[in-house]
């Protein structure tokens, strides 16, 4: 049987040397971004990738600990700009902050209750499940919910126009999107159920070694954001 020849790394994929070190990854130069002005596309830049991940942020009422482990991730984040693989570790390190988050504020919950011999749950899925049952998150306190209801309410408006013009034999017809006003069900979306499922999936995929590779990993720095700041907001 003939042997094949040993695989050799790509180039970029190795240390770099010292002349290199400040290079774009060049993975980054495959993608661009749509001028918000001008509607021009144009190849992505550095201070945007920085302020892309900048956008996020903890609350002061966060510890101290839990705040320099996501800031360690955003800064992952920012430094694939140059190391295109840091994309993923940079989620990983957002994950690991929440279930970080999670232990600390319901630890202070145990701390706290009368009940003798009460433990919180370990791991990340039973941590965001121990959360919510004791309303230290909830669907309602999610900054983009009001945004994507208002979205399946525009979304509904469309349909029944479109309704109406084939009811009609129109070819065309103009949506009036100041009426549209989101219905209670529109902000029925069970968003921490979806992150119960999802979060632990993806964070023990690279626990256990992955070879998953993608610079999709924003919303996951929004997710984690949003939640450890509910999880150490004042009492309402």
């Amino acid at each position: 049987m003939e042997e094949k020849p040993p695989e050799t790394l790509d180039t970029c994929d190795l240390l770099r040397a010292i002349d290199s070190l400040y290079e774009p990854d060049v993975r980054n130069g495959f993608f661009s971004r749509r001028d918000a002005d001008t509607g021009e596309i144009r190849p992505d830049s550095v201070s945007e990738h920085l302020a892309d991940v900048a956008a996020f942020s903890l609350s002061t009422t966060v510890p101290r600990s839990i705040q320099v482990h996501f800031e360690t991730a955003k800064n992952l984040y920012a430094y694939a700009w140059f190391v295109y693989r840091f994309f993923p570790v940079a989620e990983q390190q957002a994950l690991t902050s929440l279930e970080f988050a999670l232990r600390e504020r319901l630890a202070a919950e145990v701390a706290q209750s009368s009940r003798v011999g009460v433990r919180h749950p370990r791991g990340l899925k039973n941590l965001l499940k121990e959360a919510r049952d004791r309303g230290l998150v909830s669907n309602d306190r999610f900054s983009w919910a009001e945004e994507r209801a208002l979205q399946r309410a525009r979304q509904r408006a469309e349909l029944q126009e479109i309704q109406e013009m084939q009811r009609l034999g129109l070819t065309t017809i103009e949506v009036n999107y100041s009426n549209v006003k989101p219905l209670p069900e529109d902000f029925d979306h069970d968003w921490i159920g979806t992150f119960i499922d999802t979060l632990p999936r993806i964070r023990n995929t690279y626990a256990h070694g992955s070879g998953t590779l993608h610079n999709a990993v924003l919303r996951t720095f929004e997710i984690v954001s949003e939640l450890t700041n509910q999880l150490f907001a004042p009492a309402r």
